[in-house]
This record gives structure tokens, sequence and C-alpha cells, in this order.
């Protein structure tokens, strides 16, 4: 049984890892901790040096939990992976530089995923209108059963 779990660090992203640890227990699942980068954008960001030209397959796709990766919630992502491993799951780590729905569909795909499991944000109607949502494009196009956490509104 294979997990994806997509992780963008946001208030939510605990909520998330609790879930995934439950359903990885009670299922005796692999996890994949995925943390998507977006993609630069050649008007507004500025590359600060040449690593920027390197190909993101290169510099985004390090599997292993010791490999050092070049974005900065790296630390972040290494130290939820060792918990989970702690916990008795097999954890494996990736960072995906593309567009978040892409990145995750791609991820499922190509580990085989059995579930994917993502957060909701549950932002207004005018925001899912003009910027859309990242849940509704995976639910939309994944080849296996999504789990929605949702926010809880304090």
């Amino acid at each position: 049984m294979k997990l994806l779990v997509a992780i963008d660090f946001s208030e939510l992203a605990e909520q998330i890892i609790a879930e995934a640890e439950k359903l990885a227990t009670v299922l005796h699942a692999k996890v994949f901790l995925l943390h998507v980068v977006p993609p630069p954008s050649p008007i507004i960001d500025v590359p600060p040096d040449v690593e920027a030209l390197i190909p993101p397959e290169e510099v985004f796709k390090k599997t292993s939990i010791t490999a050092p990766f070049d974005i900065p919630e790296s630390a972040k992502l290494i130290s939820i992976a060792r918990r989970l491993q702690e916990s008795g799951i097999d954890t494996t780590v990736i960072a995906s530089q593309n567009d978040e729905v892409s990145a995750i569909i791609d991820e499922s795909k190509k580990i085989g995923a059995d579930w994917i499991m993502l957060g909701s944000h549950r932002h207004g109607a005018l925001f899912h209108l003009l910027v859309g949502s990242v849940s509704e494009g995976v639910i939309r196009q994944a080849t296996c059963p999504v789990i929605i956490v949702p926010s809880i509104q304090q």
C-alpha cells in the first residue's frame, strides 16, 4: 500500500501529517511525502545563482531523507520523514518543481500510489473562481482515491 501525502507547510500541514500517520499505521502503508515548489516566474523571480539553471529533476527529485535538498523547507521535510520513520512507517520524501496539481498527479502515477492525501484550505468562492483549487484539480485527474483533510475553522 502506497500513500502519497502532499504537504505545503501551511497551518494545515500538521493535521495532514497526523491523519497520514494514522492511516499508514493501520494499513501498513509506505508514505511518500511530497512537497511542491512552484516553478520560478520569469517575470517576478530572479535566479539567485547558477543552480537555478539546473534542470528541476536534478535539483528537486531527491528521494533519500539524508540527501540535502536545495529548497528552504528541506529541514522540515526531513524532520517529518524521520518522525514517521520513528513510528515504524516506511517513509520517502519527494520534492518537485511544478504546479501543484500536475506534480501531485505525476508523482502519484510514478510511484503507483494507492491513495493520495492532501489538505483543503477552504478559501472563499472568489479565490476559488480566480485561482482554482488544488484539491479539486487532483480529484478530477487522480486515478486512485483521494483523501482530503479539511482545515479546522477556529
